[in-house]
């Protein structure tokens, strides 16, 4: 078994190593060494990467995981065994992940501290970090949430690990168990218990003041509890950075300030919304009045018999038709089937409807109407829609409109 270093953190970024055995698999070499501190994915973090150098190659450690025990690092070159190497930590990367997983463990501790909320699930990815919570939180609770933990960044409380057996380890207060562990147990606390406490195989930070900021940038109820994301040390101050000029953005397009941003914004939606129902209250008139204008001029040409609507509507989309087609289907004394086209830049939507008796079932139209134009709908006996890529003219309105005389008559 390899020796273990990425806990001395953070003393160790590099070392030499023996080669014990080098596997190809899909296109990667997976290197066992005889020593390493380069971390292997494991209790939601991320793994560690790196290079490992030998006398001719310069592999990158693409991925490094535990297989039996082992530290298999997953490198873009070979080495042969028994060779000597140096393996060289990517610190940046390192400190991310330490950053992000000792923030996790200040709001998951807080959070149970002050709310009694449970860590049923953390994930890391390389660019944003997720806690799941056993109970729903208000935005208050997030807000003193995230002032706690920055509370605890400034006061620089130390972190420090305890290595134990499995038996002391269920002996202890702990905010959070491996209830599987055996053999060795790793034990993290973070201010002597005083902010959290928790069975943990990560790394790090030695002080919470190595943190730097911890931010959460957004939450939502999930499964009952919350899921709140959130960034630590150089991710929390790129997100800060990213969130002010983004609202910066916008404040100059709406010509007001940061703070009175949202003000301003709520007033338009108050008046986008007053004037969406007025639109829909016009278009609601519009549509009656066309529907009774085409009624009107299709009986005319057709006196006694069913009045056929069949017609380009240029200018109306999909809702314009489908009100008109509701408008004249309120009209229960009369005997009609249309079929209406909303020619655009991007197609066609095309609507039909009848009225109630009549011996042509709007699905069937509708299949003749897709076959015509190329396009793609449905519907029932009394209502049908659909749309098509293609610009619909006069000349197929003429066809299909012959088509339903014949099959209405």
């Amino acid at each position: 078994m390899a020796e273990i270093l990425y806990y001395d953190y953070p003393t160790v970024t590099e070392c030499t190593a023996q080669v014990v055995s080098c596997e190809e698999k899909d296109g990667k070499y997976l290197v066992a060494l005889d020593r390493t501190m380069i971390f292997p994915e494991g209790g939601g973090q991320l793994p560690d990467g790196g290079t490992i150098e030998g006398a001719k190659v310069c592999a990158k450690i693409l991925d490094c995981r535990t297989a039996d025990g082992e530290v298999i690092h997953y490198c873009d070159k070979p080495f042969a065994p028994g060779e000597k190497v140096r393996v060289v930590l990517d610190l940046p990367r390192r400190l991310d992940h330490c950053e992000q997983h000792t923030g996790e463990h200040m709001l998951s501790g807080l959070a149970s501290k002050l709310f009694g909320a449970k860590n049923v699930g953390f994930h890391m990815a390389e660019d944003y970090c997720t806690i799941d919570l056993d109970i729903p939180l208000m935005p208050e609770q997030l807000e003193a949430l995230e002032l706690a933990a920055n509370e605890a960044v400034r006061a620089d409380r130390p972190v420090h690990t305890e290595v134990t057996d499995e038996a002391d380890a269920l002996s202890r207060t702990l905010r959070k168990r491996a209830e599987k562990a055996q053999g060795e147990v790793r034990i993290v606390y973070i201010d002597n218990g005083k902010i959290d406490s928790c069975t943990c195989c990560g790394t790090h930070l030695p002080r919470t003041g190595m943190v730097g900021a911890v931010r959460i940038t957004d939450a939502q109820h999930y499964k009952g509890g919350t899921r709140l994301w959130f960034a630590c040390g150089d991710r929390a101050a790129k997100a800060a950075i990213a969130e002010h000029n983004a609202v910066t953005a916008l404040a100059r397009q709406y010509s007001t300030s940061r703070e009175e941003l949202p003000k301003v914004v709520k007033k338009q939606m108050d008046e986008l919304a007053s004037a969406k129902a007025e639109l829909k209250q016009k278009s609601i008139l519009l549509a009656e009045k066309t529907a009774e204008e085409l009624l009107k001029k299709a009986s005319a040409e057709r006196p006694g018999r069913t009045a056929v609507i069949c017609g380009l509507l240029p200018g109306m989309n999909a809702n314009d038709l489908r009100l008109i087609c509701d408008s004249l289907a309120a009209k229960k004394d009369a005997r009609w089937t249309a079929l209406l086209f909303a020619p655009s830049a991007a197609g066609t939507d095309y609507h039909m409807a009848c009225s109630a008796g009549c011996r042509l079932s709007m699905k069937e139209l509708c299949a003749a109407v897709n076959a015509a134009v190329n396009g793609k709908g449905g519907g029932g006996p009394l209502f049908a829609q659909g749309k098509t890529e293609r610009q619909a003219d006069e000349d197929i309105a003429a066809m299909l409109k012959n088509y339903i005389e014949k099959a209405v008559d």
